[in-house]
């Protein structure tokens, strides 16, 4: 790399790190001259002072400046100098072009109001220093400081006893520019060689440590001497010119403050740092801008537009993508930078000729070119497969450079199961930062937050330690997770000794970070923020909008193109993958969920066309970790069972559902098992997996595991009401769908384990429930199905012993549920068994309670006794309470039920005005003004 360039890349890393200092003289002033307004040089001044006190010889300056104050006092000489510096002047492009540069100290010593006028115009965060006590009460890290005073202040430096005085009028301000002279990179703008002020700056740097920073002096002309004369000052002079630097587009400034513009441009963009025709410096170009990236397990798209810029991606069905390079007339970007983007063209033609080359070529040619390899792994942290080459083949398709750093996409797959199959993450690791990070996620996935929040505070400080920034981030984002769910925790413990612990404001945080950190981690700050999660959530919306208003075309007739349908696979993959591999807690925020969610949706959206909808292992992954129970019932919907010819069909990958029935249902399972915890952390996840299996076409294999789950779970105390009505509506799915046979052995030994609860006194409320509110009755109805028959009168005579000490109430509600459900299955000797039970409780005492009389009309309906009048007696009068329509009961909705069966089935015509009147009152009742059947 040529030695102006390598200056160039220290004065640029020296802004990233706040580490710049710029020195602005009078020629950067002078580029604000106009057809009107000529801001005068120091000759100008001089000529003016001369003549007013009629000399001719040659004086110093500073002398001549200090005899025209002696001569015509202070008013006169502020008059005289004032005159030239109008408080309006305009600023330049070039001063525009300083402010974007953003120093954290611009120093001047000019008197003018420019760059002031600039800093206020553009909205740069100054602080404005003119005096030692402007220094004092400055709170910005930013500092405009104008050395040499200005008119407002009536502090100019200019004759010999300012400069004399300087240290006594200026205390603070001079120490404080000796130690930037210390501490920060500096360049000077707008001096001569000669220049009398660059003279008394030098006097400061008389003991100037030869270990401080490197000082530059831009300049116009070779002079050796000269230069010679400030490197021994520990300045080095940077001589610019057209031919270096390009001034065709700089219009309204003159040559030489245009060179400077241009100059200053090359730091912003990293313009002058590469030599386009040395394959070693092109590839370096590309590294350095991602190679921060590699810290992470996981990167987004935006993290290598943003790093990269110039560049965009081609989408592949198999979910990866190939990264596409910008050349100078390809599409145009709002980072549009031709510099960049003939660099790339650069390395695509690099690309070119290694894809040329045989395998021995290329292996020996990434031996000597390992940077080359080490940007391919970053790659391939994207999904990121290849890079489009410029040339097709002769077919006319898009060929790509194949990053070998990639595994296949089968490969890839099975890799990232370890991180969506609801498993323990490996936490051990040589990597301290990583197996912190590993540690505070899985306790926060088990929902052990005390912990998480324990080690990630230890992560917090490790990176803190270690200015891993990246990390620092993530650390500080998990901080807030973890802490809201603390906050609002079921233990009163909990929430009492987090009350008090400050939430991070992350945007104050980021940007505390270093210039250059922050430009690396803007990305994944707008991720972090929800700023980016947002952004494509409104993305998402609209094309869920646009592909359902597609679809109605397509099936009145219509056509669709598109050529980027594989996009949101992509993205999606991406996004899920960045959030799980980087340890982001954010699978509890809204917007982030709704991304998720609306991915399934486009999928499903774009092959509803077909007659079958196949899900991959992500959207899966993401329909059961994403949606509320009741909102994924609903997506699945359009699988459910019609009678048209147009059945729509869920469908997964054999290896998919080899994953899902053997690795995700068990550790659901067990993680529901292991859950001691109040909410039941994976329930849902749990009752989502199970639906979206009710709607494949299970293999026999799959389908035994699945049930064996179930059995293992039905055994354990963790059961819930979602979990048995999933396994409920699983089964009917299974029946419906596909007119599945199963072995009523199975079966069986689930109902044998449910009356083992039961007997064993291990039942607990949800069972109960489930039991004897129909929650299960489709396992009763299969094993009919299937003609199977229950023949274990030992394991019923348990049951009926052990219900026979429960409450009259219960025992009517198993009778009616459980034991009429095992009665229609079971063979001579057990119906003997519970009919006896059930004649027993039919003949207990009544009370006046419409549950009696209720239980009365079951048994006549299911044929264990006789209709007895009384029975319509007592129900005629418990509906005398509801006959003037101010009061209700959902009561009457089962007796109806009832009352119907007995009219139409046993035609008991005693019922029939009743059976009337109940409908009546229900239909009264669902009339009224605001009912609402939600």
């Amino acid at each position: 790399m040529h030695p102006h360039n390598i200056h160039i890349k220290n004065i640029k890393q020296a802004n990233e790190d706040n580490r710049l200092a710029i020195f602005v003289g009078a020629g950067i002033s002078k580029s604000s001259d106009t057809d009107y307004i000529s801001l005068p040089s120091w000759s100008d001044l001089i000529t003016e002072l001369k003549a007013d006190l009629a000399i001719t010889e040659e004086l110093d300056y500073l002398k001549l400046a200090q005899l025209y104050y002696l001569e015509f006092g202070e008013q006169t000489y502020n008059q005289t100098l004032k005159k030239y510096f109008p408080e309006d002047i305009p600023p330049s492009s070039l001063h525009r072009t300083i402010l974007r540069i953003s120093p954290r100290v611009i120093i001047t010593t000019n008197w003018d109001c420019i760059i002031e006028n600039a800093i206020e115009q553009e909205g740069y965060l100054y602080d404005t220093i003119c005096t030692d006590k402007d220094l004092v009460s400055s709170t910005s890290p930013n500092k405009f400081i104008k050395i040499h005073g200005d008119f407002k202040n009536h502090n100019i430096v200019f004759k010999e006893d300012d400069y004399l005085n300087y240290s006594r009028n200026f205390p603070l301000i001079e120490n404080y520019i000796k130690s930037i002279f210390s501490t920060h990179t500096v360049l000077f703008l707008g001096y001569s060689y000669n220049d009398i002020n660059l003279k008394h700056i030098m006097k400061w740097l008389q003991s100037h440590s030869s270990s401080a920073p490197q000082m530059y002096l831009v300049n116009f002309k070779t002079n050796k001497p000269q230069e010679s004369y400030l490197r021994n000052y520990g300045i080095t002079t940077l001589v610019i010119d057209s031919e270096s630097y390009s001034i065709d587009e700089i219009q309204h400034l003159e040559e030489r403050s245009a060179l400077t513009q241009s100059f200053l441009k090359s730091i912003i963009q990293d313009d002058r740092a590469v030599d386009p025709n040395d394959d070693q410096e092109v590839i370096s170009f590309i590294y350095e801008r991602i190679k921060h990236l590699k810290q992470l397990s996981s990167i987004t798209h935006n993290q290598i537009r943003r790093a990269i810029t110039n560049c965009g991606f081609r989408y592949d069905d198999d979910g990866l993508n190939v990264l596409e390079l910008f050349k100078p007339q390809g599409i145009l970007t709002t980072d549009y930078s031709e510099t960049t983007r003939c660099l790339h063209e650069k390395f695509l033609e690099l690309l070119s000729r290694i894809d040329l080359l045989n395998e021995d070529e290329k292996e020996k040619f990434y031996l000597r070119n390992s940077t080359l390899t080490d940007i391919f792994s970053i790659l391939s942290l994207a999904y990121i497969k290849g890079v489009v080459l410029p040339n097709n083949n002769d077919r006319g398709k898009t060929m790509y450079f194949v990053n070998e750093k990639i595994d296949s996409a089968q490969d890839l797959e099975k890799k990232d199961r370890e991180h969506i199959s609801f498993s323990a993450c490996e936490c051990k690791s040589n990597d301290l930062v990583k197996s912190l990070s590993s540690e505070s996620y899985e306790n926060y996935k088990n929902g052990k937050c005390e912990l998480a929040f324990k080690k990630n505070s230890e992560l917090i400080l490790v990176c803190k330690m270690h200015r891993i920034y990246s990390f620092l981030l993530i650390a500080l984002f998990n901080k807030n997770t973890i802490l809201r769910m603390l906050k609002y925790s079921f233990s009163t413990e909990q929430r009492n000794e987090f009350a008090k612990e400050a939430e991070v404001e992350l945007q104050d945080e980021f940007f505390k970070f270093p210039r250059s950190e922050i430009k690396k981690n803007q990305a994944l700050y707008d991720f972090l923020s929800l700023h980016s999660v947002h952004q494509k959530a409104n993305e998402c919306t609209k094309k869920v909008l646009d592909l359902t208003k597609t679809i109605k075309s397509i099936k009145a007739g219509g056509i669709s193109l598109n050529n980027n349908a594989d996009e949101p696979t992509s993205t999606h993959i991406n996004l899920l993958m960045f959030a799980l591999k980087n340890h982001i807690m954010i699978d509890q925020y809204a917007p982030y969920k709704a991304v998720m969610r609306d991915f399934i949706k486009i999928s499903i959206l774009r092959q509803s066309v077909k007659e079958r909808v196949k899900l991959n292992q992500y959207e899966f992954y993401s329909a059961i970790q994403f949606y509320s129970s009741k909102d994924l019932k609903s997506e699945l919907s359009i699988f459910f069972k019609n009678e048209d010819s147009t059945q729509l069909r869920l469908d997964a990958s054999d290896e998919c559902c080899e994953w899902i029935t053997s690795t995700i249902l068990p550790n659901l399972t067990d993680r529901l098992i292991q859950d001691r915890s109040l909410s039941n952390s994976y329930e849902i996840e749990f009752i989502n997996s199970v639906q979206l299996l009710s709607f494949l076409n299970l293999n026999v294999y799959h389908f035994s595991k699945v049930m064996s789950e179930f059995s293992r779970l039905i055994i354990s105390s963790s059961t819930t009401i979602g979990t048995y009505k999933a396994v409920n509506e699983f089964l009917a799915h299974q029946h419906n769908l596909f007119e599945r046979e199963i072995k009523t052995d199975i079966l069986i030994k689930i109902l044998n384990t449910l009356i083992d609860k039961i007997t064993s006194k291990t039942a607990h409320g949800y069972d109960n429930h489930a039991i004897t509110n129909g929650s299960i009755d489709n396992l009763y109805d299969y094993i009919g199905l299937e003609n199977g028959e229950y023949t274990d009168k030992e394991r019923v005579n348990r049951l009926v012993f052990e219900l026979g000490t429960y409450t009259l109430e219960e025992q009517r509600k198993f009778s009616r549920s459980l034991l009429y459900s095992i009665f229609n299955i079971s063979n001579a000797t057990v119906r003997n068994i519970i009919r006896k039970f059930i004649e027993s409780v039919i003949s207990q005492p009544k009370t006046k309670d419409i549950d009696d009389w209720e239980f009365e009309l079951w048994s006549v309906a299911v044929g264990f006794k006789d209709f007895e009048t009384e029975a319509a007696t007592k129900l005629d009068e418990y509906l005398e309470q509801f006959r003037d329509g101010k009061t209700f009961s959902t009561k009457l909705y089962s007796l109806k039920g009832l009352t119907q069966y007995l009219v139409d089935k046993n035609k008991i015509n005693t019922l029939e005005v009743l059976n009337k009147e109940l409908g009546d009152l229900i239909e009264q009742y669902e009339n009224r003004p605001n009912f609402s059947v939600i």
